[in-house]
């Protein structure tokens, strides 16, 4: 080419700067496949799971201290299940959290219908664990027909043996349901004193429908490995994990089994007994590897709440708060 001589052809510039446009879209490209490929292969996180109490001071019929004077707000909790009240320690019992709401069984001793069911937003509480709101479940897990309740909660353990909260709609062929009567709060441990606190016979139900929220763990790996791994899970007598299987059980099937169940839907909350059969259903699974004591939760202090303590049976004065 000669010297000096410059190529200003009218179709030259445009043609070059198409050129350069091209290049640009496909390193674009190229960086989000990469991006997309990393994200694939990088283990996703767990999801958190929070814990407010202690589960050892419900067993032992405790109030924790802490917890005293401190509300929660069901609508900052996403599901969870432990032991609560919505209406002064003296009701506390088995209870659920679901789409805002917490669902209590509750054991006021005047209370005229001891398998009624009490709900609100906002509750008391000495032992709860829940999953944040808005947090998406690591797994899913399809429950064929048939499939005992034990034999679920082995086939949890071994998946996750460090331990798994799982939720979701159930229907059941066969549900064995129980809650305790007397509140947790004067003293008297419940293993210990298990007439006392489960006074009413089993309630039996076929062909039922229920919101499921439960823990299971392998009982030869728990509870280790983690501070707050105590106050999620206890012993029973006989050595063995005690893991709780919460149920909402409901009126009807409900019309779309994917979504939370509606507050006029519930009937009781308790406990499902060992040897109840499920029919169907689909749960969400949320490993407890990501546990963290929680207080976004917490509402203000409660004014004028009852005193924590009670008459026993020889007319004595026992305190309700561990120290």
């Amino acid at each position: 080419m000669p010297r000096g001589f410059r190529n200003d052809s009218p179709g030259m510039q445009p043609r070059l700067r198409q050129l350069a446009a091209a290049r640009a879209f496909w390193v674009t490209i190229a960086f989000a496949s990469f991006v997309l490929l990393l994200n694939l292969f990088t283990s996703r996180p767990l999801p958190g799971a929070c814990v407010v109490g202690d589960i050892r001071a419900r067993l032992a019929a405790r109030v924790p201290a802490a917890l005293r004077t401190v509300q929660l707000d069901a609508g900052h909790i996403g599901i969870g299940l432990g032991t609560a009240t919505v209406g002064g320690w003296e009701g506390l019992g088995d209870a659920l959290v679901v789409s805002g709401r917490i669902y209590v069984s509750p054991t006021r001793r005047d209370a005229g219908d001891v398998q009624a069911i009490a709900s609100g937003r906002f509750f008391q509480t000495s032992h709860l664990v829940y999953i944040p709101p808005a947090t998406r479940a690591h797994d899913s897990l399809r429950v064929h027909p048939g499939t005992p309740l034990d034999a679920l909660w082995r086939q949890l353990a071994v998946r996750y043996p460090n331990g798994v909260l799982v939720a979701g709609t159930v229907q059941w062929q066969r549900l064995g349901r129980y809650a305790m009567t007397r509140p947790p709060i004067d003293g008297l441990p419940i293993f210990e004193h298990t007439t006392l606190y489960y006074t009413q016979p089993m309630e039996n139900f076929a062909d039922t429908w229920t919101y499921l929220v439960g823990i299971a763990a392998h009982p030869r790996t728990m509870p280790s490995g983690h501070a707050l791994y105590p106050h999620l899970f206890a012993r029973r007598p006989d050595g063995d994990l005690d893991l709780p299987a919460q149920v909402l059980v409901l009126r009807s099937m409900p019309s779309d089994p994917a979504r939370a169940p509606a507050a006029e839907d519930a009937v009781r909350v308790g406990r499902a007994a060992s040897g109840s059969l499920l029919a169907g259903g689909l749960l969400k699974l949320y490993p407890l590897q990501n546990i963290r004591a929680c207080e976004e939760a917490f509402v203000p202090a409660v004014a004028h709440l009852p005193d924590l303590t009670i008459t026993d049976q020889s007319n004595n004065t026992v305190p309700l708060l561990t120290k």
